[in-house]
């Protein structure tokens, strides 16, 4: 007899779960190396690659801007402004705010920030969905930065979720270049997630808000 539909659904099982997981890596993995091809596309192009609209739809509904019901409590503002444009304002905002944040923080400049337990640290700003830029194109691969302790220290990475959150992370700068995984220079933020030694979520209101006092 054909068991009644009771509404729920059912619970999957390991083998389910480690397949449609697999699917999942495959889909980001591909997206990746997408990426990667149409950043280091050759100059000039012989010419533009044509993209099927279908495809260009299906990506956008994947995108990390999707509703996540775990975030539901955050209202869907943005503290920063996307944008090569913004760069620069945007960092200085978001300093300004992990100021007020992070105990007995303490600017040196434009680009660093004084910590008492991680000491000199790199402080940079980002809203790209996926990741954060770690390396430079127009240095060494290993090479974040200029300064001689950039190889050894620390960076807080002021991240616009884009979600209606700002997460502040702390990681080391050296393990970071082992999960370049965008294109050449970028790091997922998953991985990011995973190696940050402290992390801290701002609702992007209440940073809007401290702004304003």
């Amino acid at each position: 007899m054909e068991a009644l539909h009771t509404g729920r659904k059912r619970a999957m099982s390991a083998a389910e779960r480690v397949r449609l997981s697999r699917w999942v890596n495959r889909v980001e993995a591909t997206a990746d190396e997408l990426l990667e091809l149409l950043e280091t596309g050759p100059r000039p192009l012989p010419r533009k690659p044509v993209l099927d609209p279908k495809l260009v739809d299906m990506l956008a509904s994947l995108t990390l801007d999707q509703d996540d019901p775990d975030e539901a409590d955050y209202p869907r503002v943005r503290f920063l402004k996307p944008g090569n444009g913004n760069q620069v304002r945007n960092k200085r905002r978001a300093m300004l705010c992990a100021l007020r944040v992070l105990n007995a923080a303490r600017q040196v400049d434009h680009r660093t920030i004084r910590l008492p337990r991680w000491g000199t640290c790199h402080f940079a700003a980002y809203t790209h969905a996926k990741g954060a830029m770690i390396s430079s194109t127009r240095r060494e691969d290993n090479s974040y930065g200029s300064a001689n302790w950039h190889k050894r220290d620390h960076i807080v990475m002021f991240r616009d979720a884009g979600d209606g959150r700002c997460i502040v992370y702390i990681c080391a700068i050296e393990p970071l270049f082992e999960r370049r995984t965008i294109g050449h220079h970028g790091v997922r933020w998953e991985d990011v997630e995973k190696l940050a030694e402290l992390s801290k979520v701002i609702a992007s209101k209440d940073a809007l808000a401290a702004e304003r006092d």
